[in-house]
């Protein structure tokens, strides 16, 4: 082929498809301050949630692992199995070939609002055979008031997941049109599973509900036999796909959520979240540049005009599915029966702030702004000197106008470096290891900064998500009766603080510079407290005691006893079951051992005499016919529980491993971490497995009976490994797939050819 060819071909392809490099230069032109590896957006989450995932996913590959776990927030919790963090996306494509986590983020937030236009273009393109009506709804899903109120004012990780929707229904549209459906199924499963390695889960469940209202348009037909079996046949591909290329994420990610506070469900005020309200309709979905709302879909006046205008189609059906799509939106953002409905369905019960299925009005509002601007250029044809042309300029004109030029530019400031936060800088030159806690935001689980401090090796007591465990948030608010003292079992040493306290054992180190103008300002202090009480990650005591009973009784009862005489220093509480469900060689390790409710039966009677007849003592001493016991007579059996504590060095620590090195050390070891907790660490010393037993109510104690050598603790949870086997399967059947294909595509082509 000459230059001239080349050169035609290359014109006719720029004629073709030209709306894709103005939607480029558009995505280019919104984000153009953050066209740098210097700049990062002014969203908090961006620079405090999006940065931290991003170090610890850099830290994990520079150790040939993933981020299954972080020892950096909630004094350590899973981390890849968290829905809202990516996997497989262009920030992780980035990190690897570049290691710059800030130009990792900058290019994917940029690159997904670009993929979000071409993916409505490419889908409304289909639907109505019309390019310039295609770019219409392009530019409205790409800016509208969803983008600018919840995406860029609130959590930007999801602007992925957005940017997806719109190619998966595209396959799945195509799937069920088109007589080669097992291909585009495939494709539509493929984008599922990317949803969910992007972490885009959160717009699942309105996803579901997408497909379930073109399923109803589908099947309306003569021939609803064979359409309802066509939709199963390609609902299980779909499923199939997107579950099985996708296990490696997604089932670490249903353990996560069963365990975490969304387990059982949220509370109905939760999931209902902001409602929009009627006096609110106009800002969330005609415009957002006046009046204020909970949340917003708006798409602009003009975009609203357009959206009324293409309902005018209502029987084609991609206008009648994008109706039901904003009546359902309109229905679920409102207290209304469907939302009250749906609170009943696994999934939606998880789900909060039922009011963002005002990105349901987003996309069907887009769709039919499109079919909108088909009308409004039929209307036009009756003034011949006016050409579509000229139309199509004063439209897009219009739009930009009120969706972008007229919006609050997305904003941006230097990427601060840790090196950059004075307190931070004292608190690196500490070689120990050991947690800080901020103070700055009031909450018992709002805090940002760690971000920062993460860099710098530094584990943080408090977090910043939306998904807790509640076992954890229990104990955060005890401890505000003694925060010192219960801070110093979670190995804290260091309190940052935005103004002065009088917590009793913080002692004032200083007043560092503040930078109140800092989107984490709160990572600034600037005052920085020592906590007096602070003990070590890890360390051994000579005294462990025992509380068995009635799982709720036990914390109960753990909890009053560490705000009462308990001595962190020399004794460990160890929360156990019943009596029976240990061997008397368990209990001797135990100095004292203290029943509550549940914990014994006439079968228990023997083994607690003999356990008493080798010096342990019970609480009470029903042996005795001791029903209760005094507070006086508790204070003088923890004066028995004497010594102190001897820390230990860790050899070696990563985010999913953590290797002690034993020199005989007797007693039992008392490590500050959640790894009791959490199914998936496992514990061994000199390769056999040691038992991991939850430890004052929130931590983790092994025992020791003078062994040397190395005790492993090591996080592989069960869902990650299997979930990687189906995905690795998943993956082998797809790649085999794609091979027969186009080897027998490029077989036939070979045979035409001769």
């Amino acid at each position: 082929m000459g230059a001239k060819e080349l050169a035609a071909k290359a014109k006719i392809i720029a004629k073709e498809h030209y709306y894709i490099a103005i939607l480029l230069l558009l995505s280019l032109f919104f984000f153009h301050s953050i066209l740098s590896t210097e700049k990062i957006l002014t969203n908090v989450h961006y620079v405090n949630d999006v940065t931290f995932y991003s170090h610890n996913v850099k830290k994990a590959l520079s150790e040939g692992t993933l981020p299954l776990w972080t020892p950096y927030y909630y004094s350590g919790r899973p981390l890849f199995a968290q829905p809202e963090y990516y996997f497989i996306d262009f920030n992780l494509l980035v990190i690897l070939l570049t290691g710059n986590i800030y130009l990792a983020m900058n290019f994917s937030v940029i690159i997904h609002l670009f993929l979000a236009g071409l993916g409505m273009c490419l889908l409304v393109n289909y639907l109505s055979q019309d390019k310039k009506a295609a770019f219409i709804s392009a530019l409205v899903f790409m800016f509208n008031g969803f983008l600018h109120v919840f995406i860029l004012r609130g959590n930007i990780m999801i602007m992925e997941g957005y940017s997806l929707i719109p190619f998966m229904l595209l396959f799945t549209i195509k799937a069920l049109r088109q007589k080669n459906f097992v291909l585009n199924s495939i494709i539509a499963g493929l984008f599922v599973a990317l949803t969910i390695f992007v972490g885009g889960v959160i717009f699942l469940p309105y996803i579901a509900l997408m497909i379930a209202a073109y399923s109803i348009i589908y099947l309306i037909d003569k021939n609803f036999t064979s359409k309802l079996i066509k939709l199963a046949i390609v609902g299980i591909i779909i499923l199939a796909v997107g579950v099985g290329v996708s296990a490696i994420k997604l089932l670490p990610g249903i353990e996560f959520i069963k365990l975490s506070n969304r387990g059982l469900g949220v509370p109905y005020q939760e999931y209902l979240g902001e409602p929009v309200k009627i006096n609110d309709f106009a800002y969330s979905f005609i415009t957002n540049l006046y009046g204020s709302g909970s949340i917003s879909a708006a798409v602009g006046i003009f975009g609203f005009l357009l959206m009324l205008w293409g309902l005018y189609r209502y029987r084609s059906r991609p206008v009648l599915f994008s109706g039901i799509l904003i009546l359902m939106s309109l229905l679920l953002s409102t207290e209304s029966f469907l939302s009250k409905f749906l609170f009943n369905v696994p999934v939606f019960n998880q789900t909060r702030h039922i009011e963002r299925a005002v990105v349901l009005f987003a996309f069907g509002a887009s769709i039919l702004a499109g079919f909108g601007f088909l009308s409004l250029q039929s209307f036009m044809e009756r003034f011949r000197k006016i050409s579509k042309k000229t139309v199509f300029i004063a439209v897009i004109i219009l739009l930009l106008f009120e969706l972008v030029l007229v919006q609050k530019v997305p904003q941006s400031a230097k990427a601060i470096g840790p090196e950059d936060i004075g307190i931070l800088k004292h608190m690196g030159k500490d070689s120990s290891l050991f947690r800080t806690i901020n103070l700055g935001l009031s909450t018992l689980i709002g805090a940002t900064g760690y971000n920062y401090y993460a860099q710098y090796g530094i584990s943080e007591i408090k977090g910043g998500s939306g998904i807790w465990f509640n076992d954890y948030l229990a104990y955060l608010s005890v401890a505000q009766n003694a925060p010192a003292k219960f801070w110093g079992v979670l190995n804290n040493k260091y309190a940052v603080i935005d103004k002065k306290t009088e917590i009793e054992n913080l002692k004032l180190i200083g007043r560092f510079e503040p930078c109140k103008e800092c989107t984490v300002w709160e990572a600034f202090g600037p005052y920085l407290y020592e906590n007096e009480l602070f003990l070590p990650r890890y360390y051994a005591v000579p005294n462990g005691i025992l509380v068995v009973g009635n799982n709720e009784l036990v914390q109960q009862l753990t909890y009053g006893l560490m705000l009462q005489n308990w001595n962190p220093n020399s004794t460990v509480l160890i929360q156990g079951t019943k009596i029976n469900d240990y061997g008397i060689d368990f209990l001797k390790k135990f100095k004292m051992i203290l029943l509550v409710r549940d914990s014994v039966d006439d079968n228990s009677i023997p083994k607690l005499r003999e356990y008493v007849s080798q010096g342990g003592i019970i609480i009470p001493d029903i042996l005795s016919g001791q029903l209760s016991v005094s507070a006086n007579d508790m204070e003088s059996f923890f004066n028995q529980t004497t010594g102190n504590y001897t820390g230990i060095n860790a050899a070696y620590y990563s985010n999913n491993k953590v290797i002690l090195d034993l020199k005989g050390e007797k007693g039992w070891l008392v490590a500050s971490e959640r790894f009791a907790h959490f199914p998936g660490w496992k514990a061994n010393l000199n390769n056999n497995k040691v038992e991991m037993l939850k430890a004052d109510n929130i931590i983790t104690a092994v025992y020791l009976d003078g062994q040397s050598g190395e005790l492993v603790f090591e996080y592989g949870p069960k869902p990650y490994r299997t979930g990687k086997i189906i995905s690795s399967i998943s993956a082998l059947i797809l790649i085999t797939y794609f091979g027969y294909l186009a080897y027998s595509r490029f077989l036939k082509g070979g045979k035409n050819q001769a």
